[in-house]
């Protein structure tokens, strides 16, 4: 084994980012920013008493911060590798007149994620209107501004200090990577998006705010730990398909193919994977 002191600073530097020896892996990195977010509204709501209308909008707010900051992730990682797949259409699979868009994946992910968020917003603003309306003496359905703004500087700032992590190690990030984390933080958002609707529900059924934010909180959570803890690059499709494909092909096919047409498929696919992948990490001409 070979004495810290004698390790040259740069290797240990990038076995701290998870890039080099792994003595603290990126994902495990990524799951202690993960915990420091989701434990802002925690704290928030058993030892300072905020509201659930407060817990509610601040998840609203996360949610527009978290697309910020992932617009500020591909917009550096653009500017440092180039890498061809940022000005590929399609990206995230979204259609302009049923053909791929081509505003690339920066103006993909923004429209799509700022769409929803408004969206999301508007759902926000009705649960903390009605809340506080149908409410007025339980201080628990009441929105504070002070308790918001406390809330949003402290998310930010773990938000920021995650960026600040990823920006000094992103240069040597492939495109595949960044795809992959930009696919989680759009799942995110929908996520989100239906979790409101699922509180909604719950305080409707038992006029309980807290029914809103323990479902919002448990949920929440259990997503960002499973989609946000670990960014992984995306994979191509296995080389064979699953055996269980083949079954159902041949016992539903009425003329000639069944598991021959579909493995002949999944290889075409497959292959175009594989070809798109590697132009996505090509370099352009600056």
């Amino acid at each position: 084994m070979i004495p810290e002191a004698r390790v040259p600073s740069r290797q240990r530097l990038l076995c701290f980012t998870g890039l080099g020896l792994g003595a603290a892996p990126m994902w495990l990195v990524r799951v202690l920013f993960v915990l420091a977010v989701n434990a802002v509204p925690v704290y928030g709501v058993y030892y300072r008493g905020w509201s659930a209308s407060t817990v509610v909008g601040l998840y609203w707010a996360e949610n527009l911060l978290i697309a910020v900051f992932t617009c500020a992730r591909i917009t550096l990682h653009r500017a440092l590798t180039r890498k061809r797949g940022h000005w590929r259409a399609g990206q995230l699979g979204t259609k302009v007149n049923d053909k791929p868009s081509t505003q690339g994946l920066l103006g993909e992910y923004a429209t799509m994620a700022f769409v929803f968020t408004a969206a999301h917003g508007l759902f926000v603003g009705a649960f903390i209107g009605m809340g506080g309306s149908n409410h007025s003496d339980d201080v628990h359905w009441q929105f504070s501004r002070d308790q918001f703004v406390y809330g949003v500087e402290w998310i930010a700032a773990m938000l920021a200090l995650e960026f600040a992590f990823d920006a000094f190690t992103i240069r040597r990030r492939s495109f595949a990577w960044l795809k992959a984390y930009v696919g989680q933080r759009m799942g995110r958002v929908l996520v989100m998006h239906f979790v409101i609707i699922l509180g909604l529900f719950a305080m409707m059924a038992t006029d309980s705010p807290f029914a809103v934010l323990y479902v919002l909180i448990g949920i929440k959570t259990l997503w960002d730990l499973a989609a946000g803890g670990k960014a992984e690059a995306a994979q191509a499709l296995p080389a064979e398909p699953p055996r269980w494909a083949e079954s159902l092909a041949d016992s539903v096919a009425k003329k000639g193919g069944g598991a021959g047409a579909m493995r002949a498929e999944w290889e075409r696919a497959r292959a175009a994977q594989i070809a798109a992948a590697r132009e996505d990490e090509e370099v352009m001409p600056a």
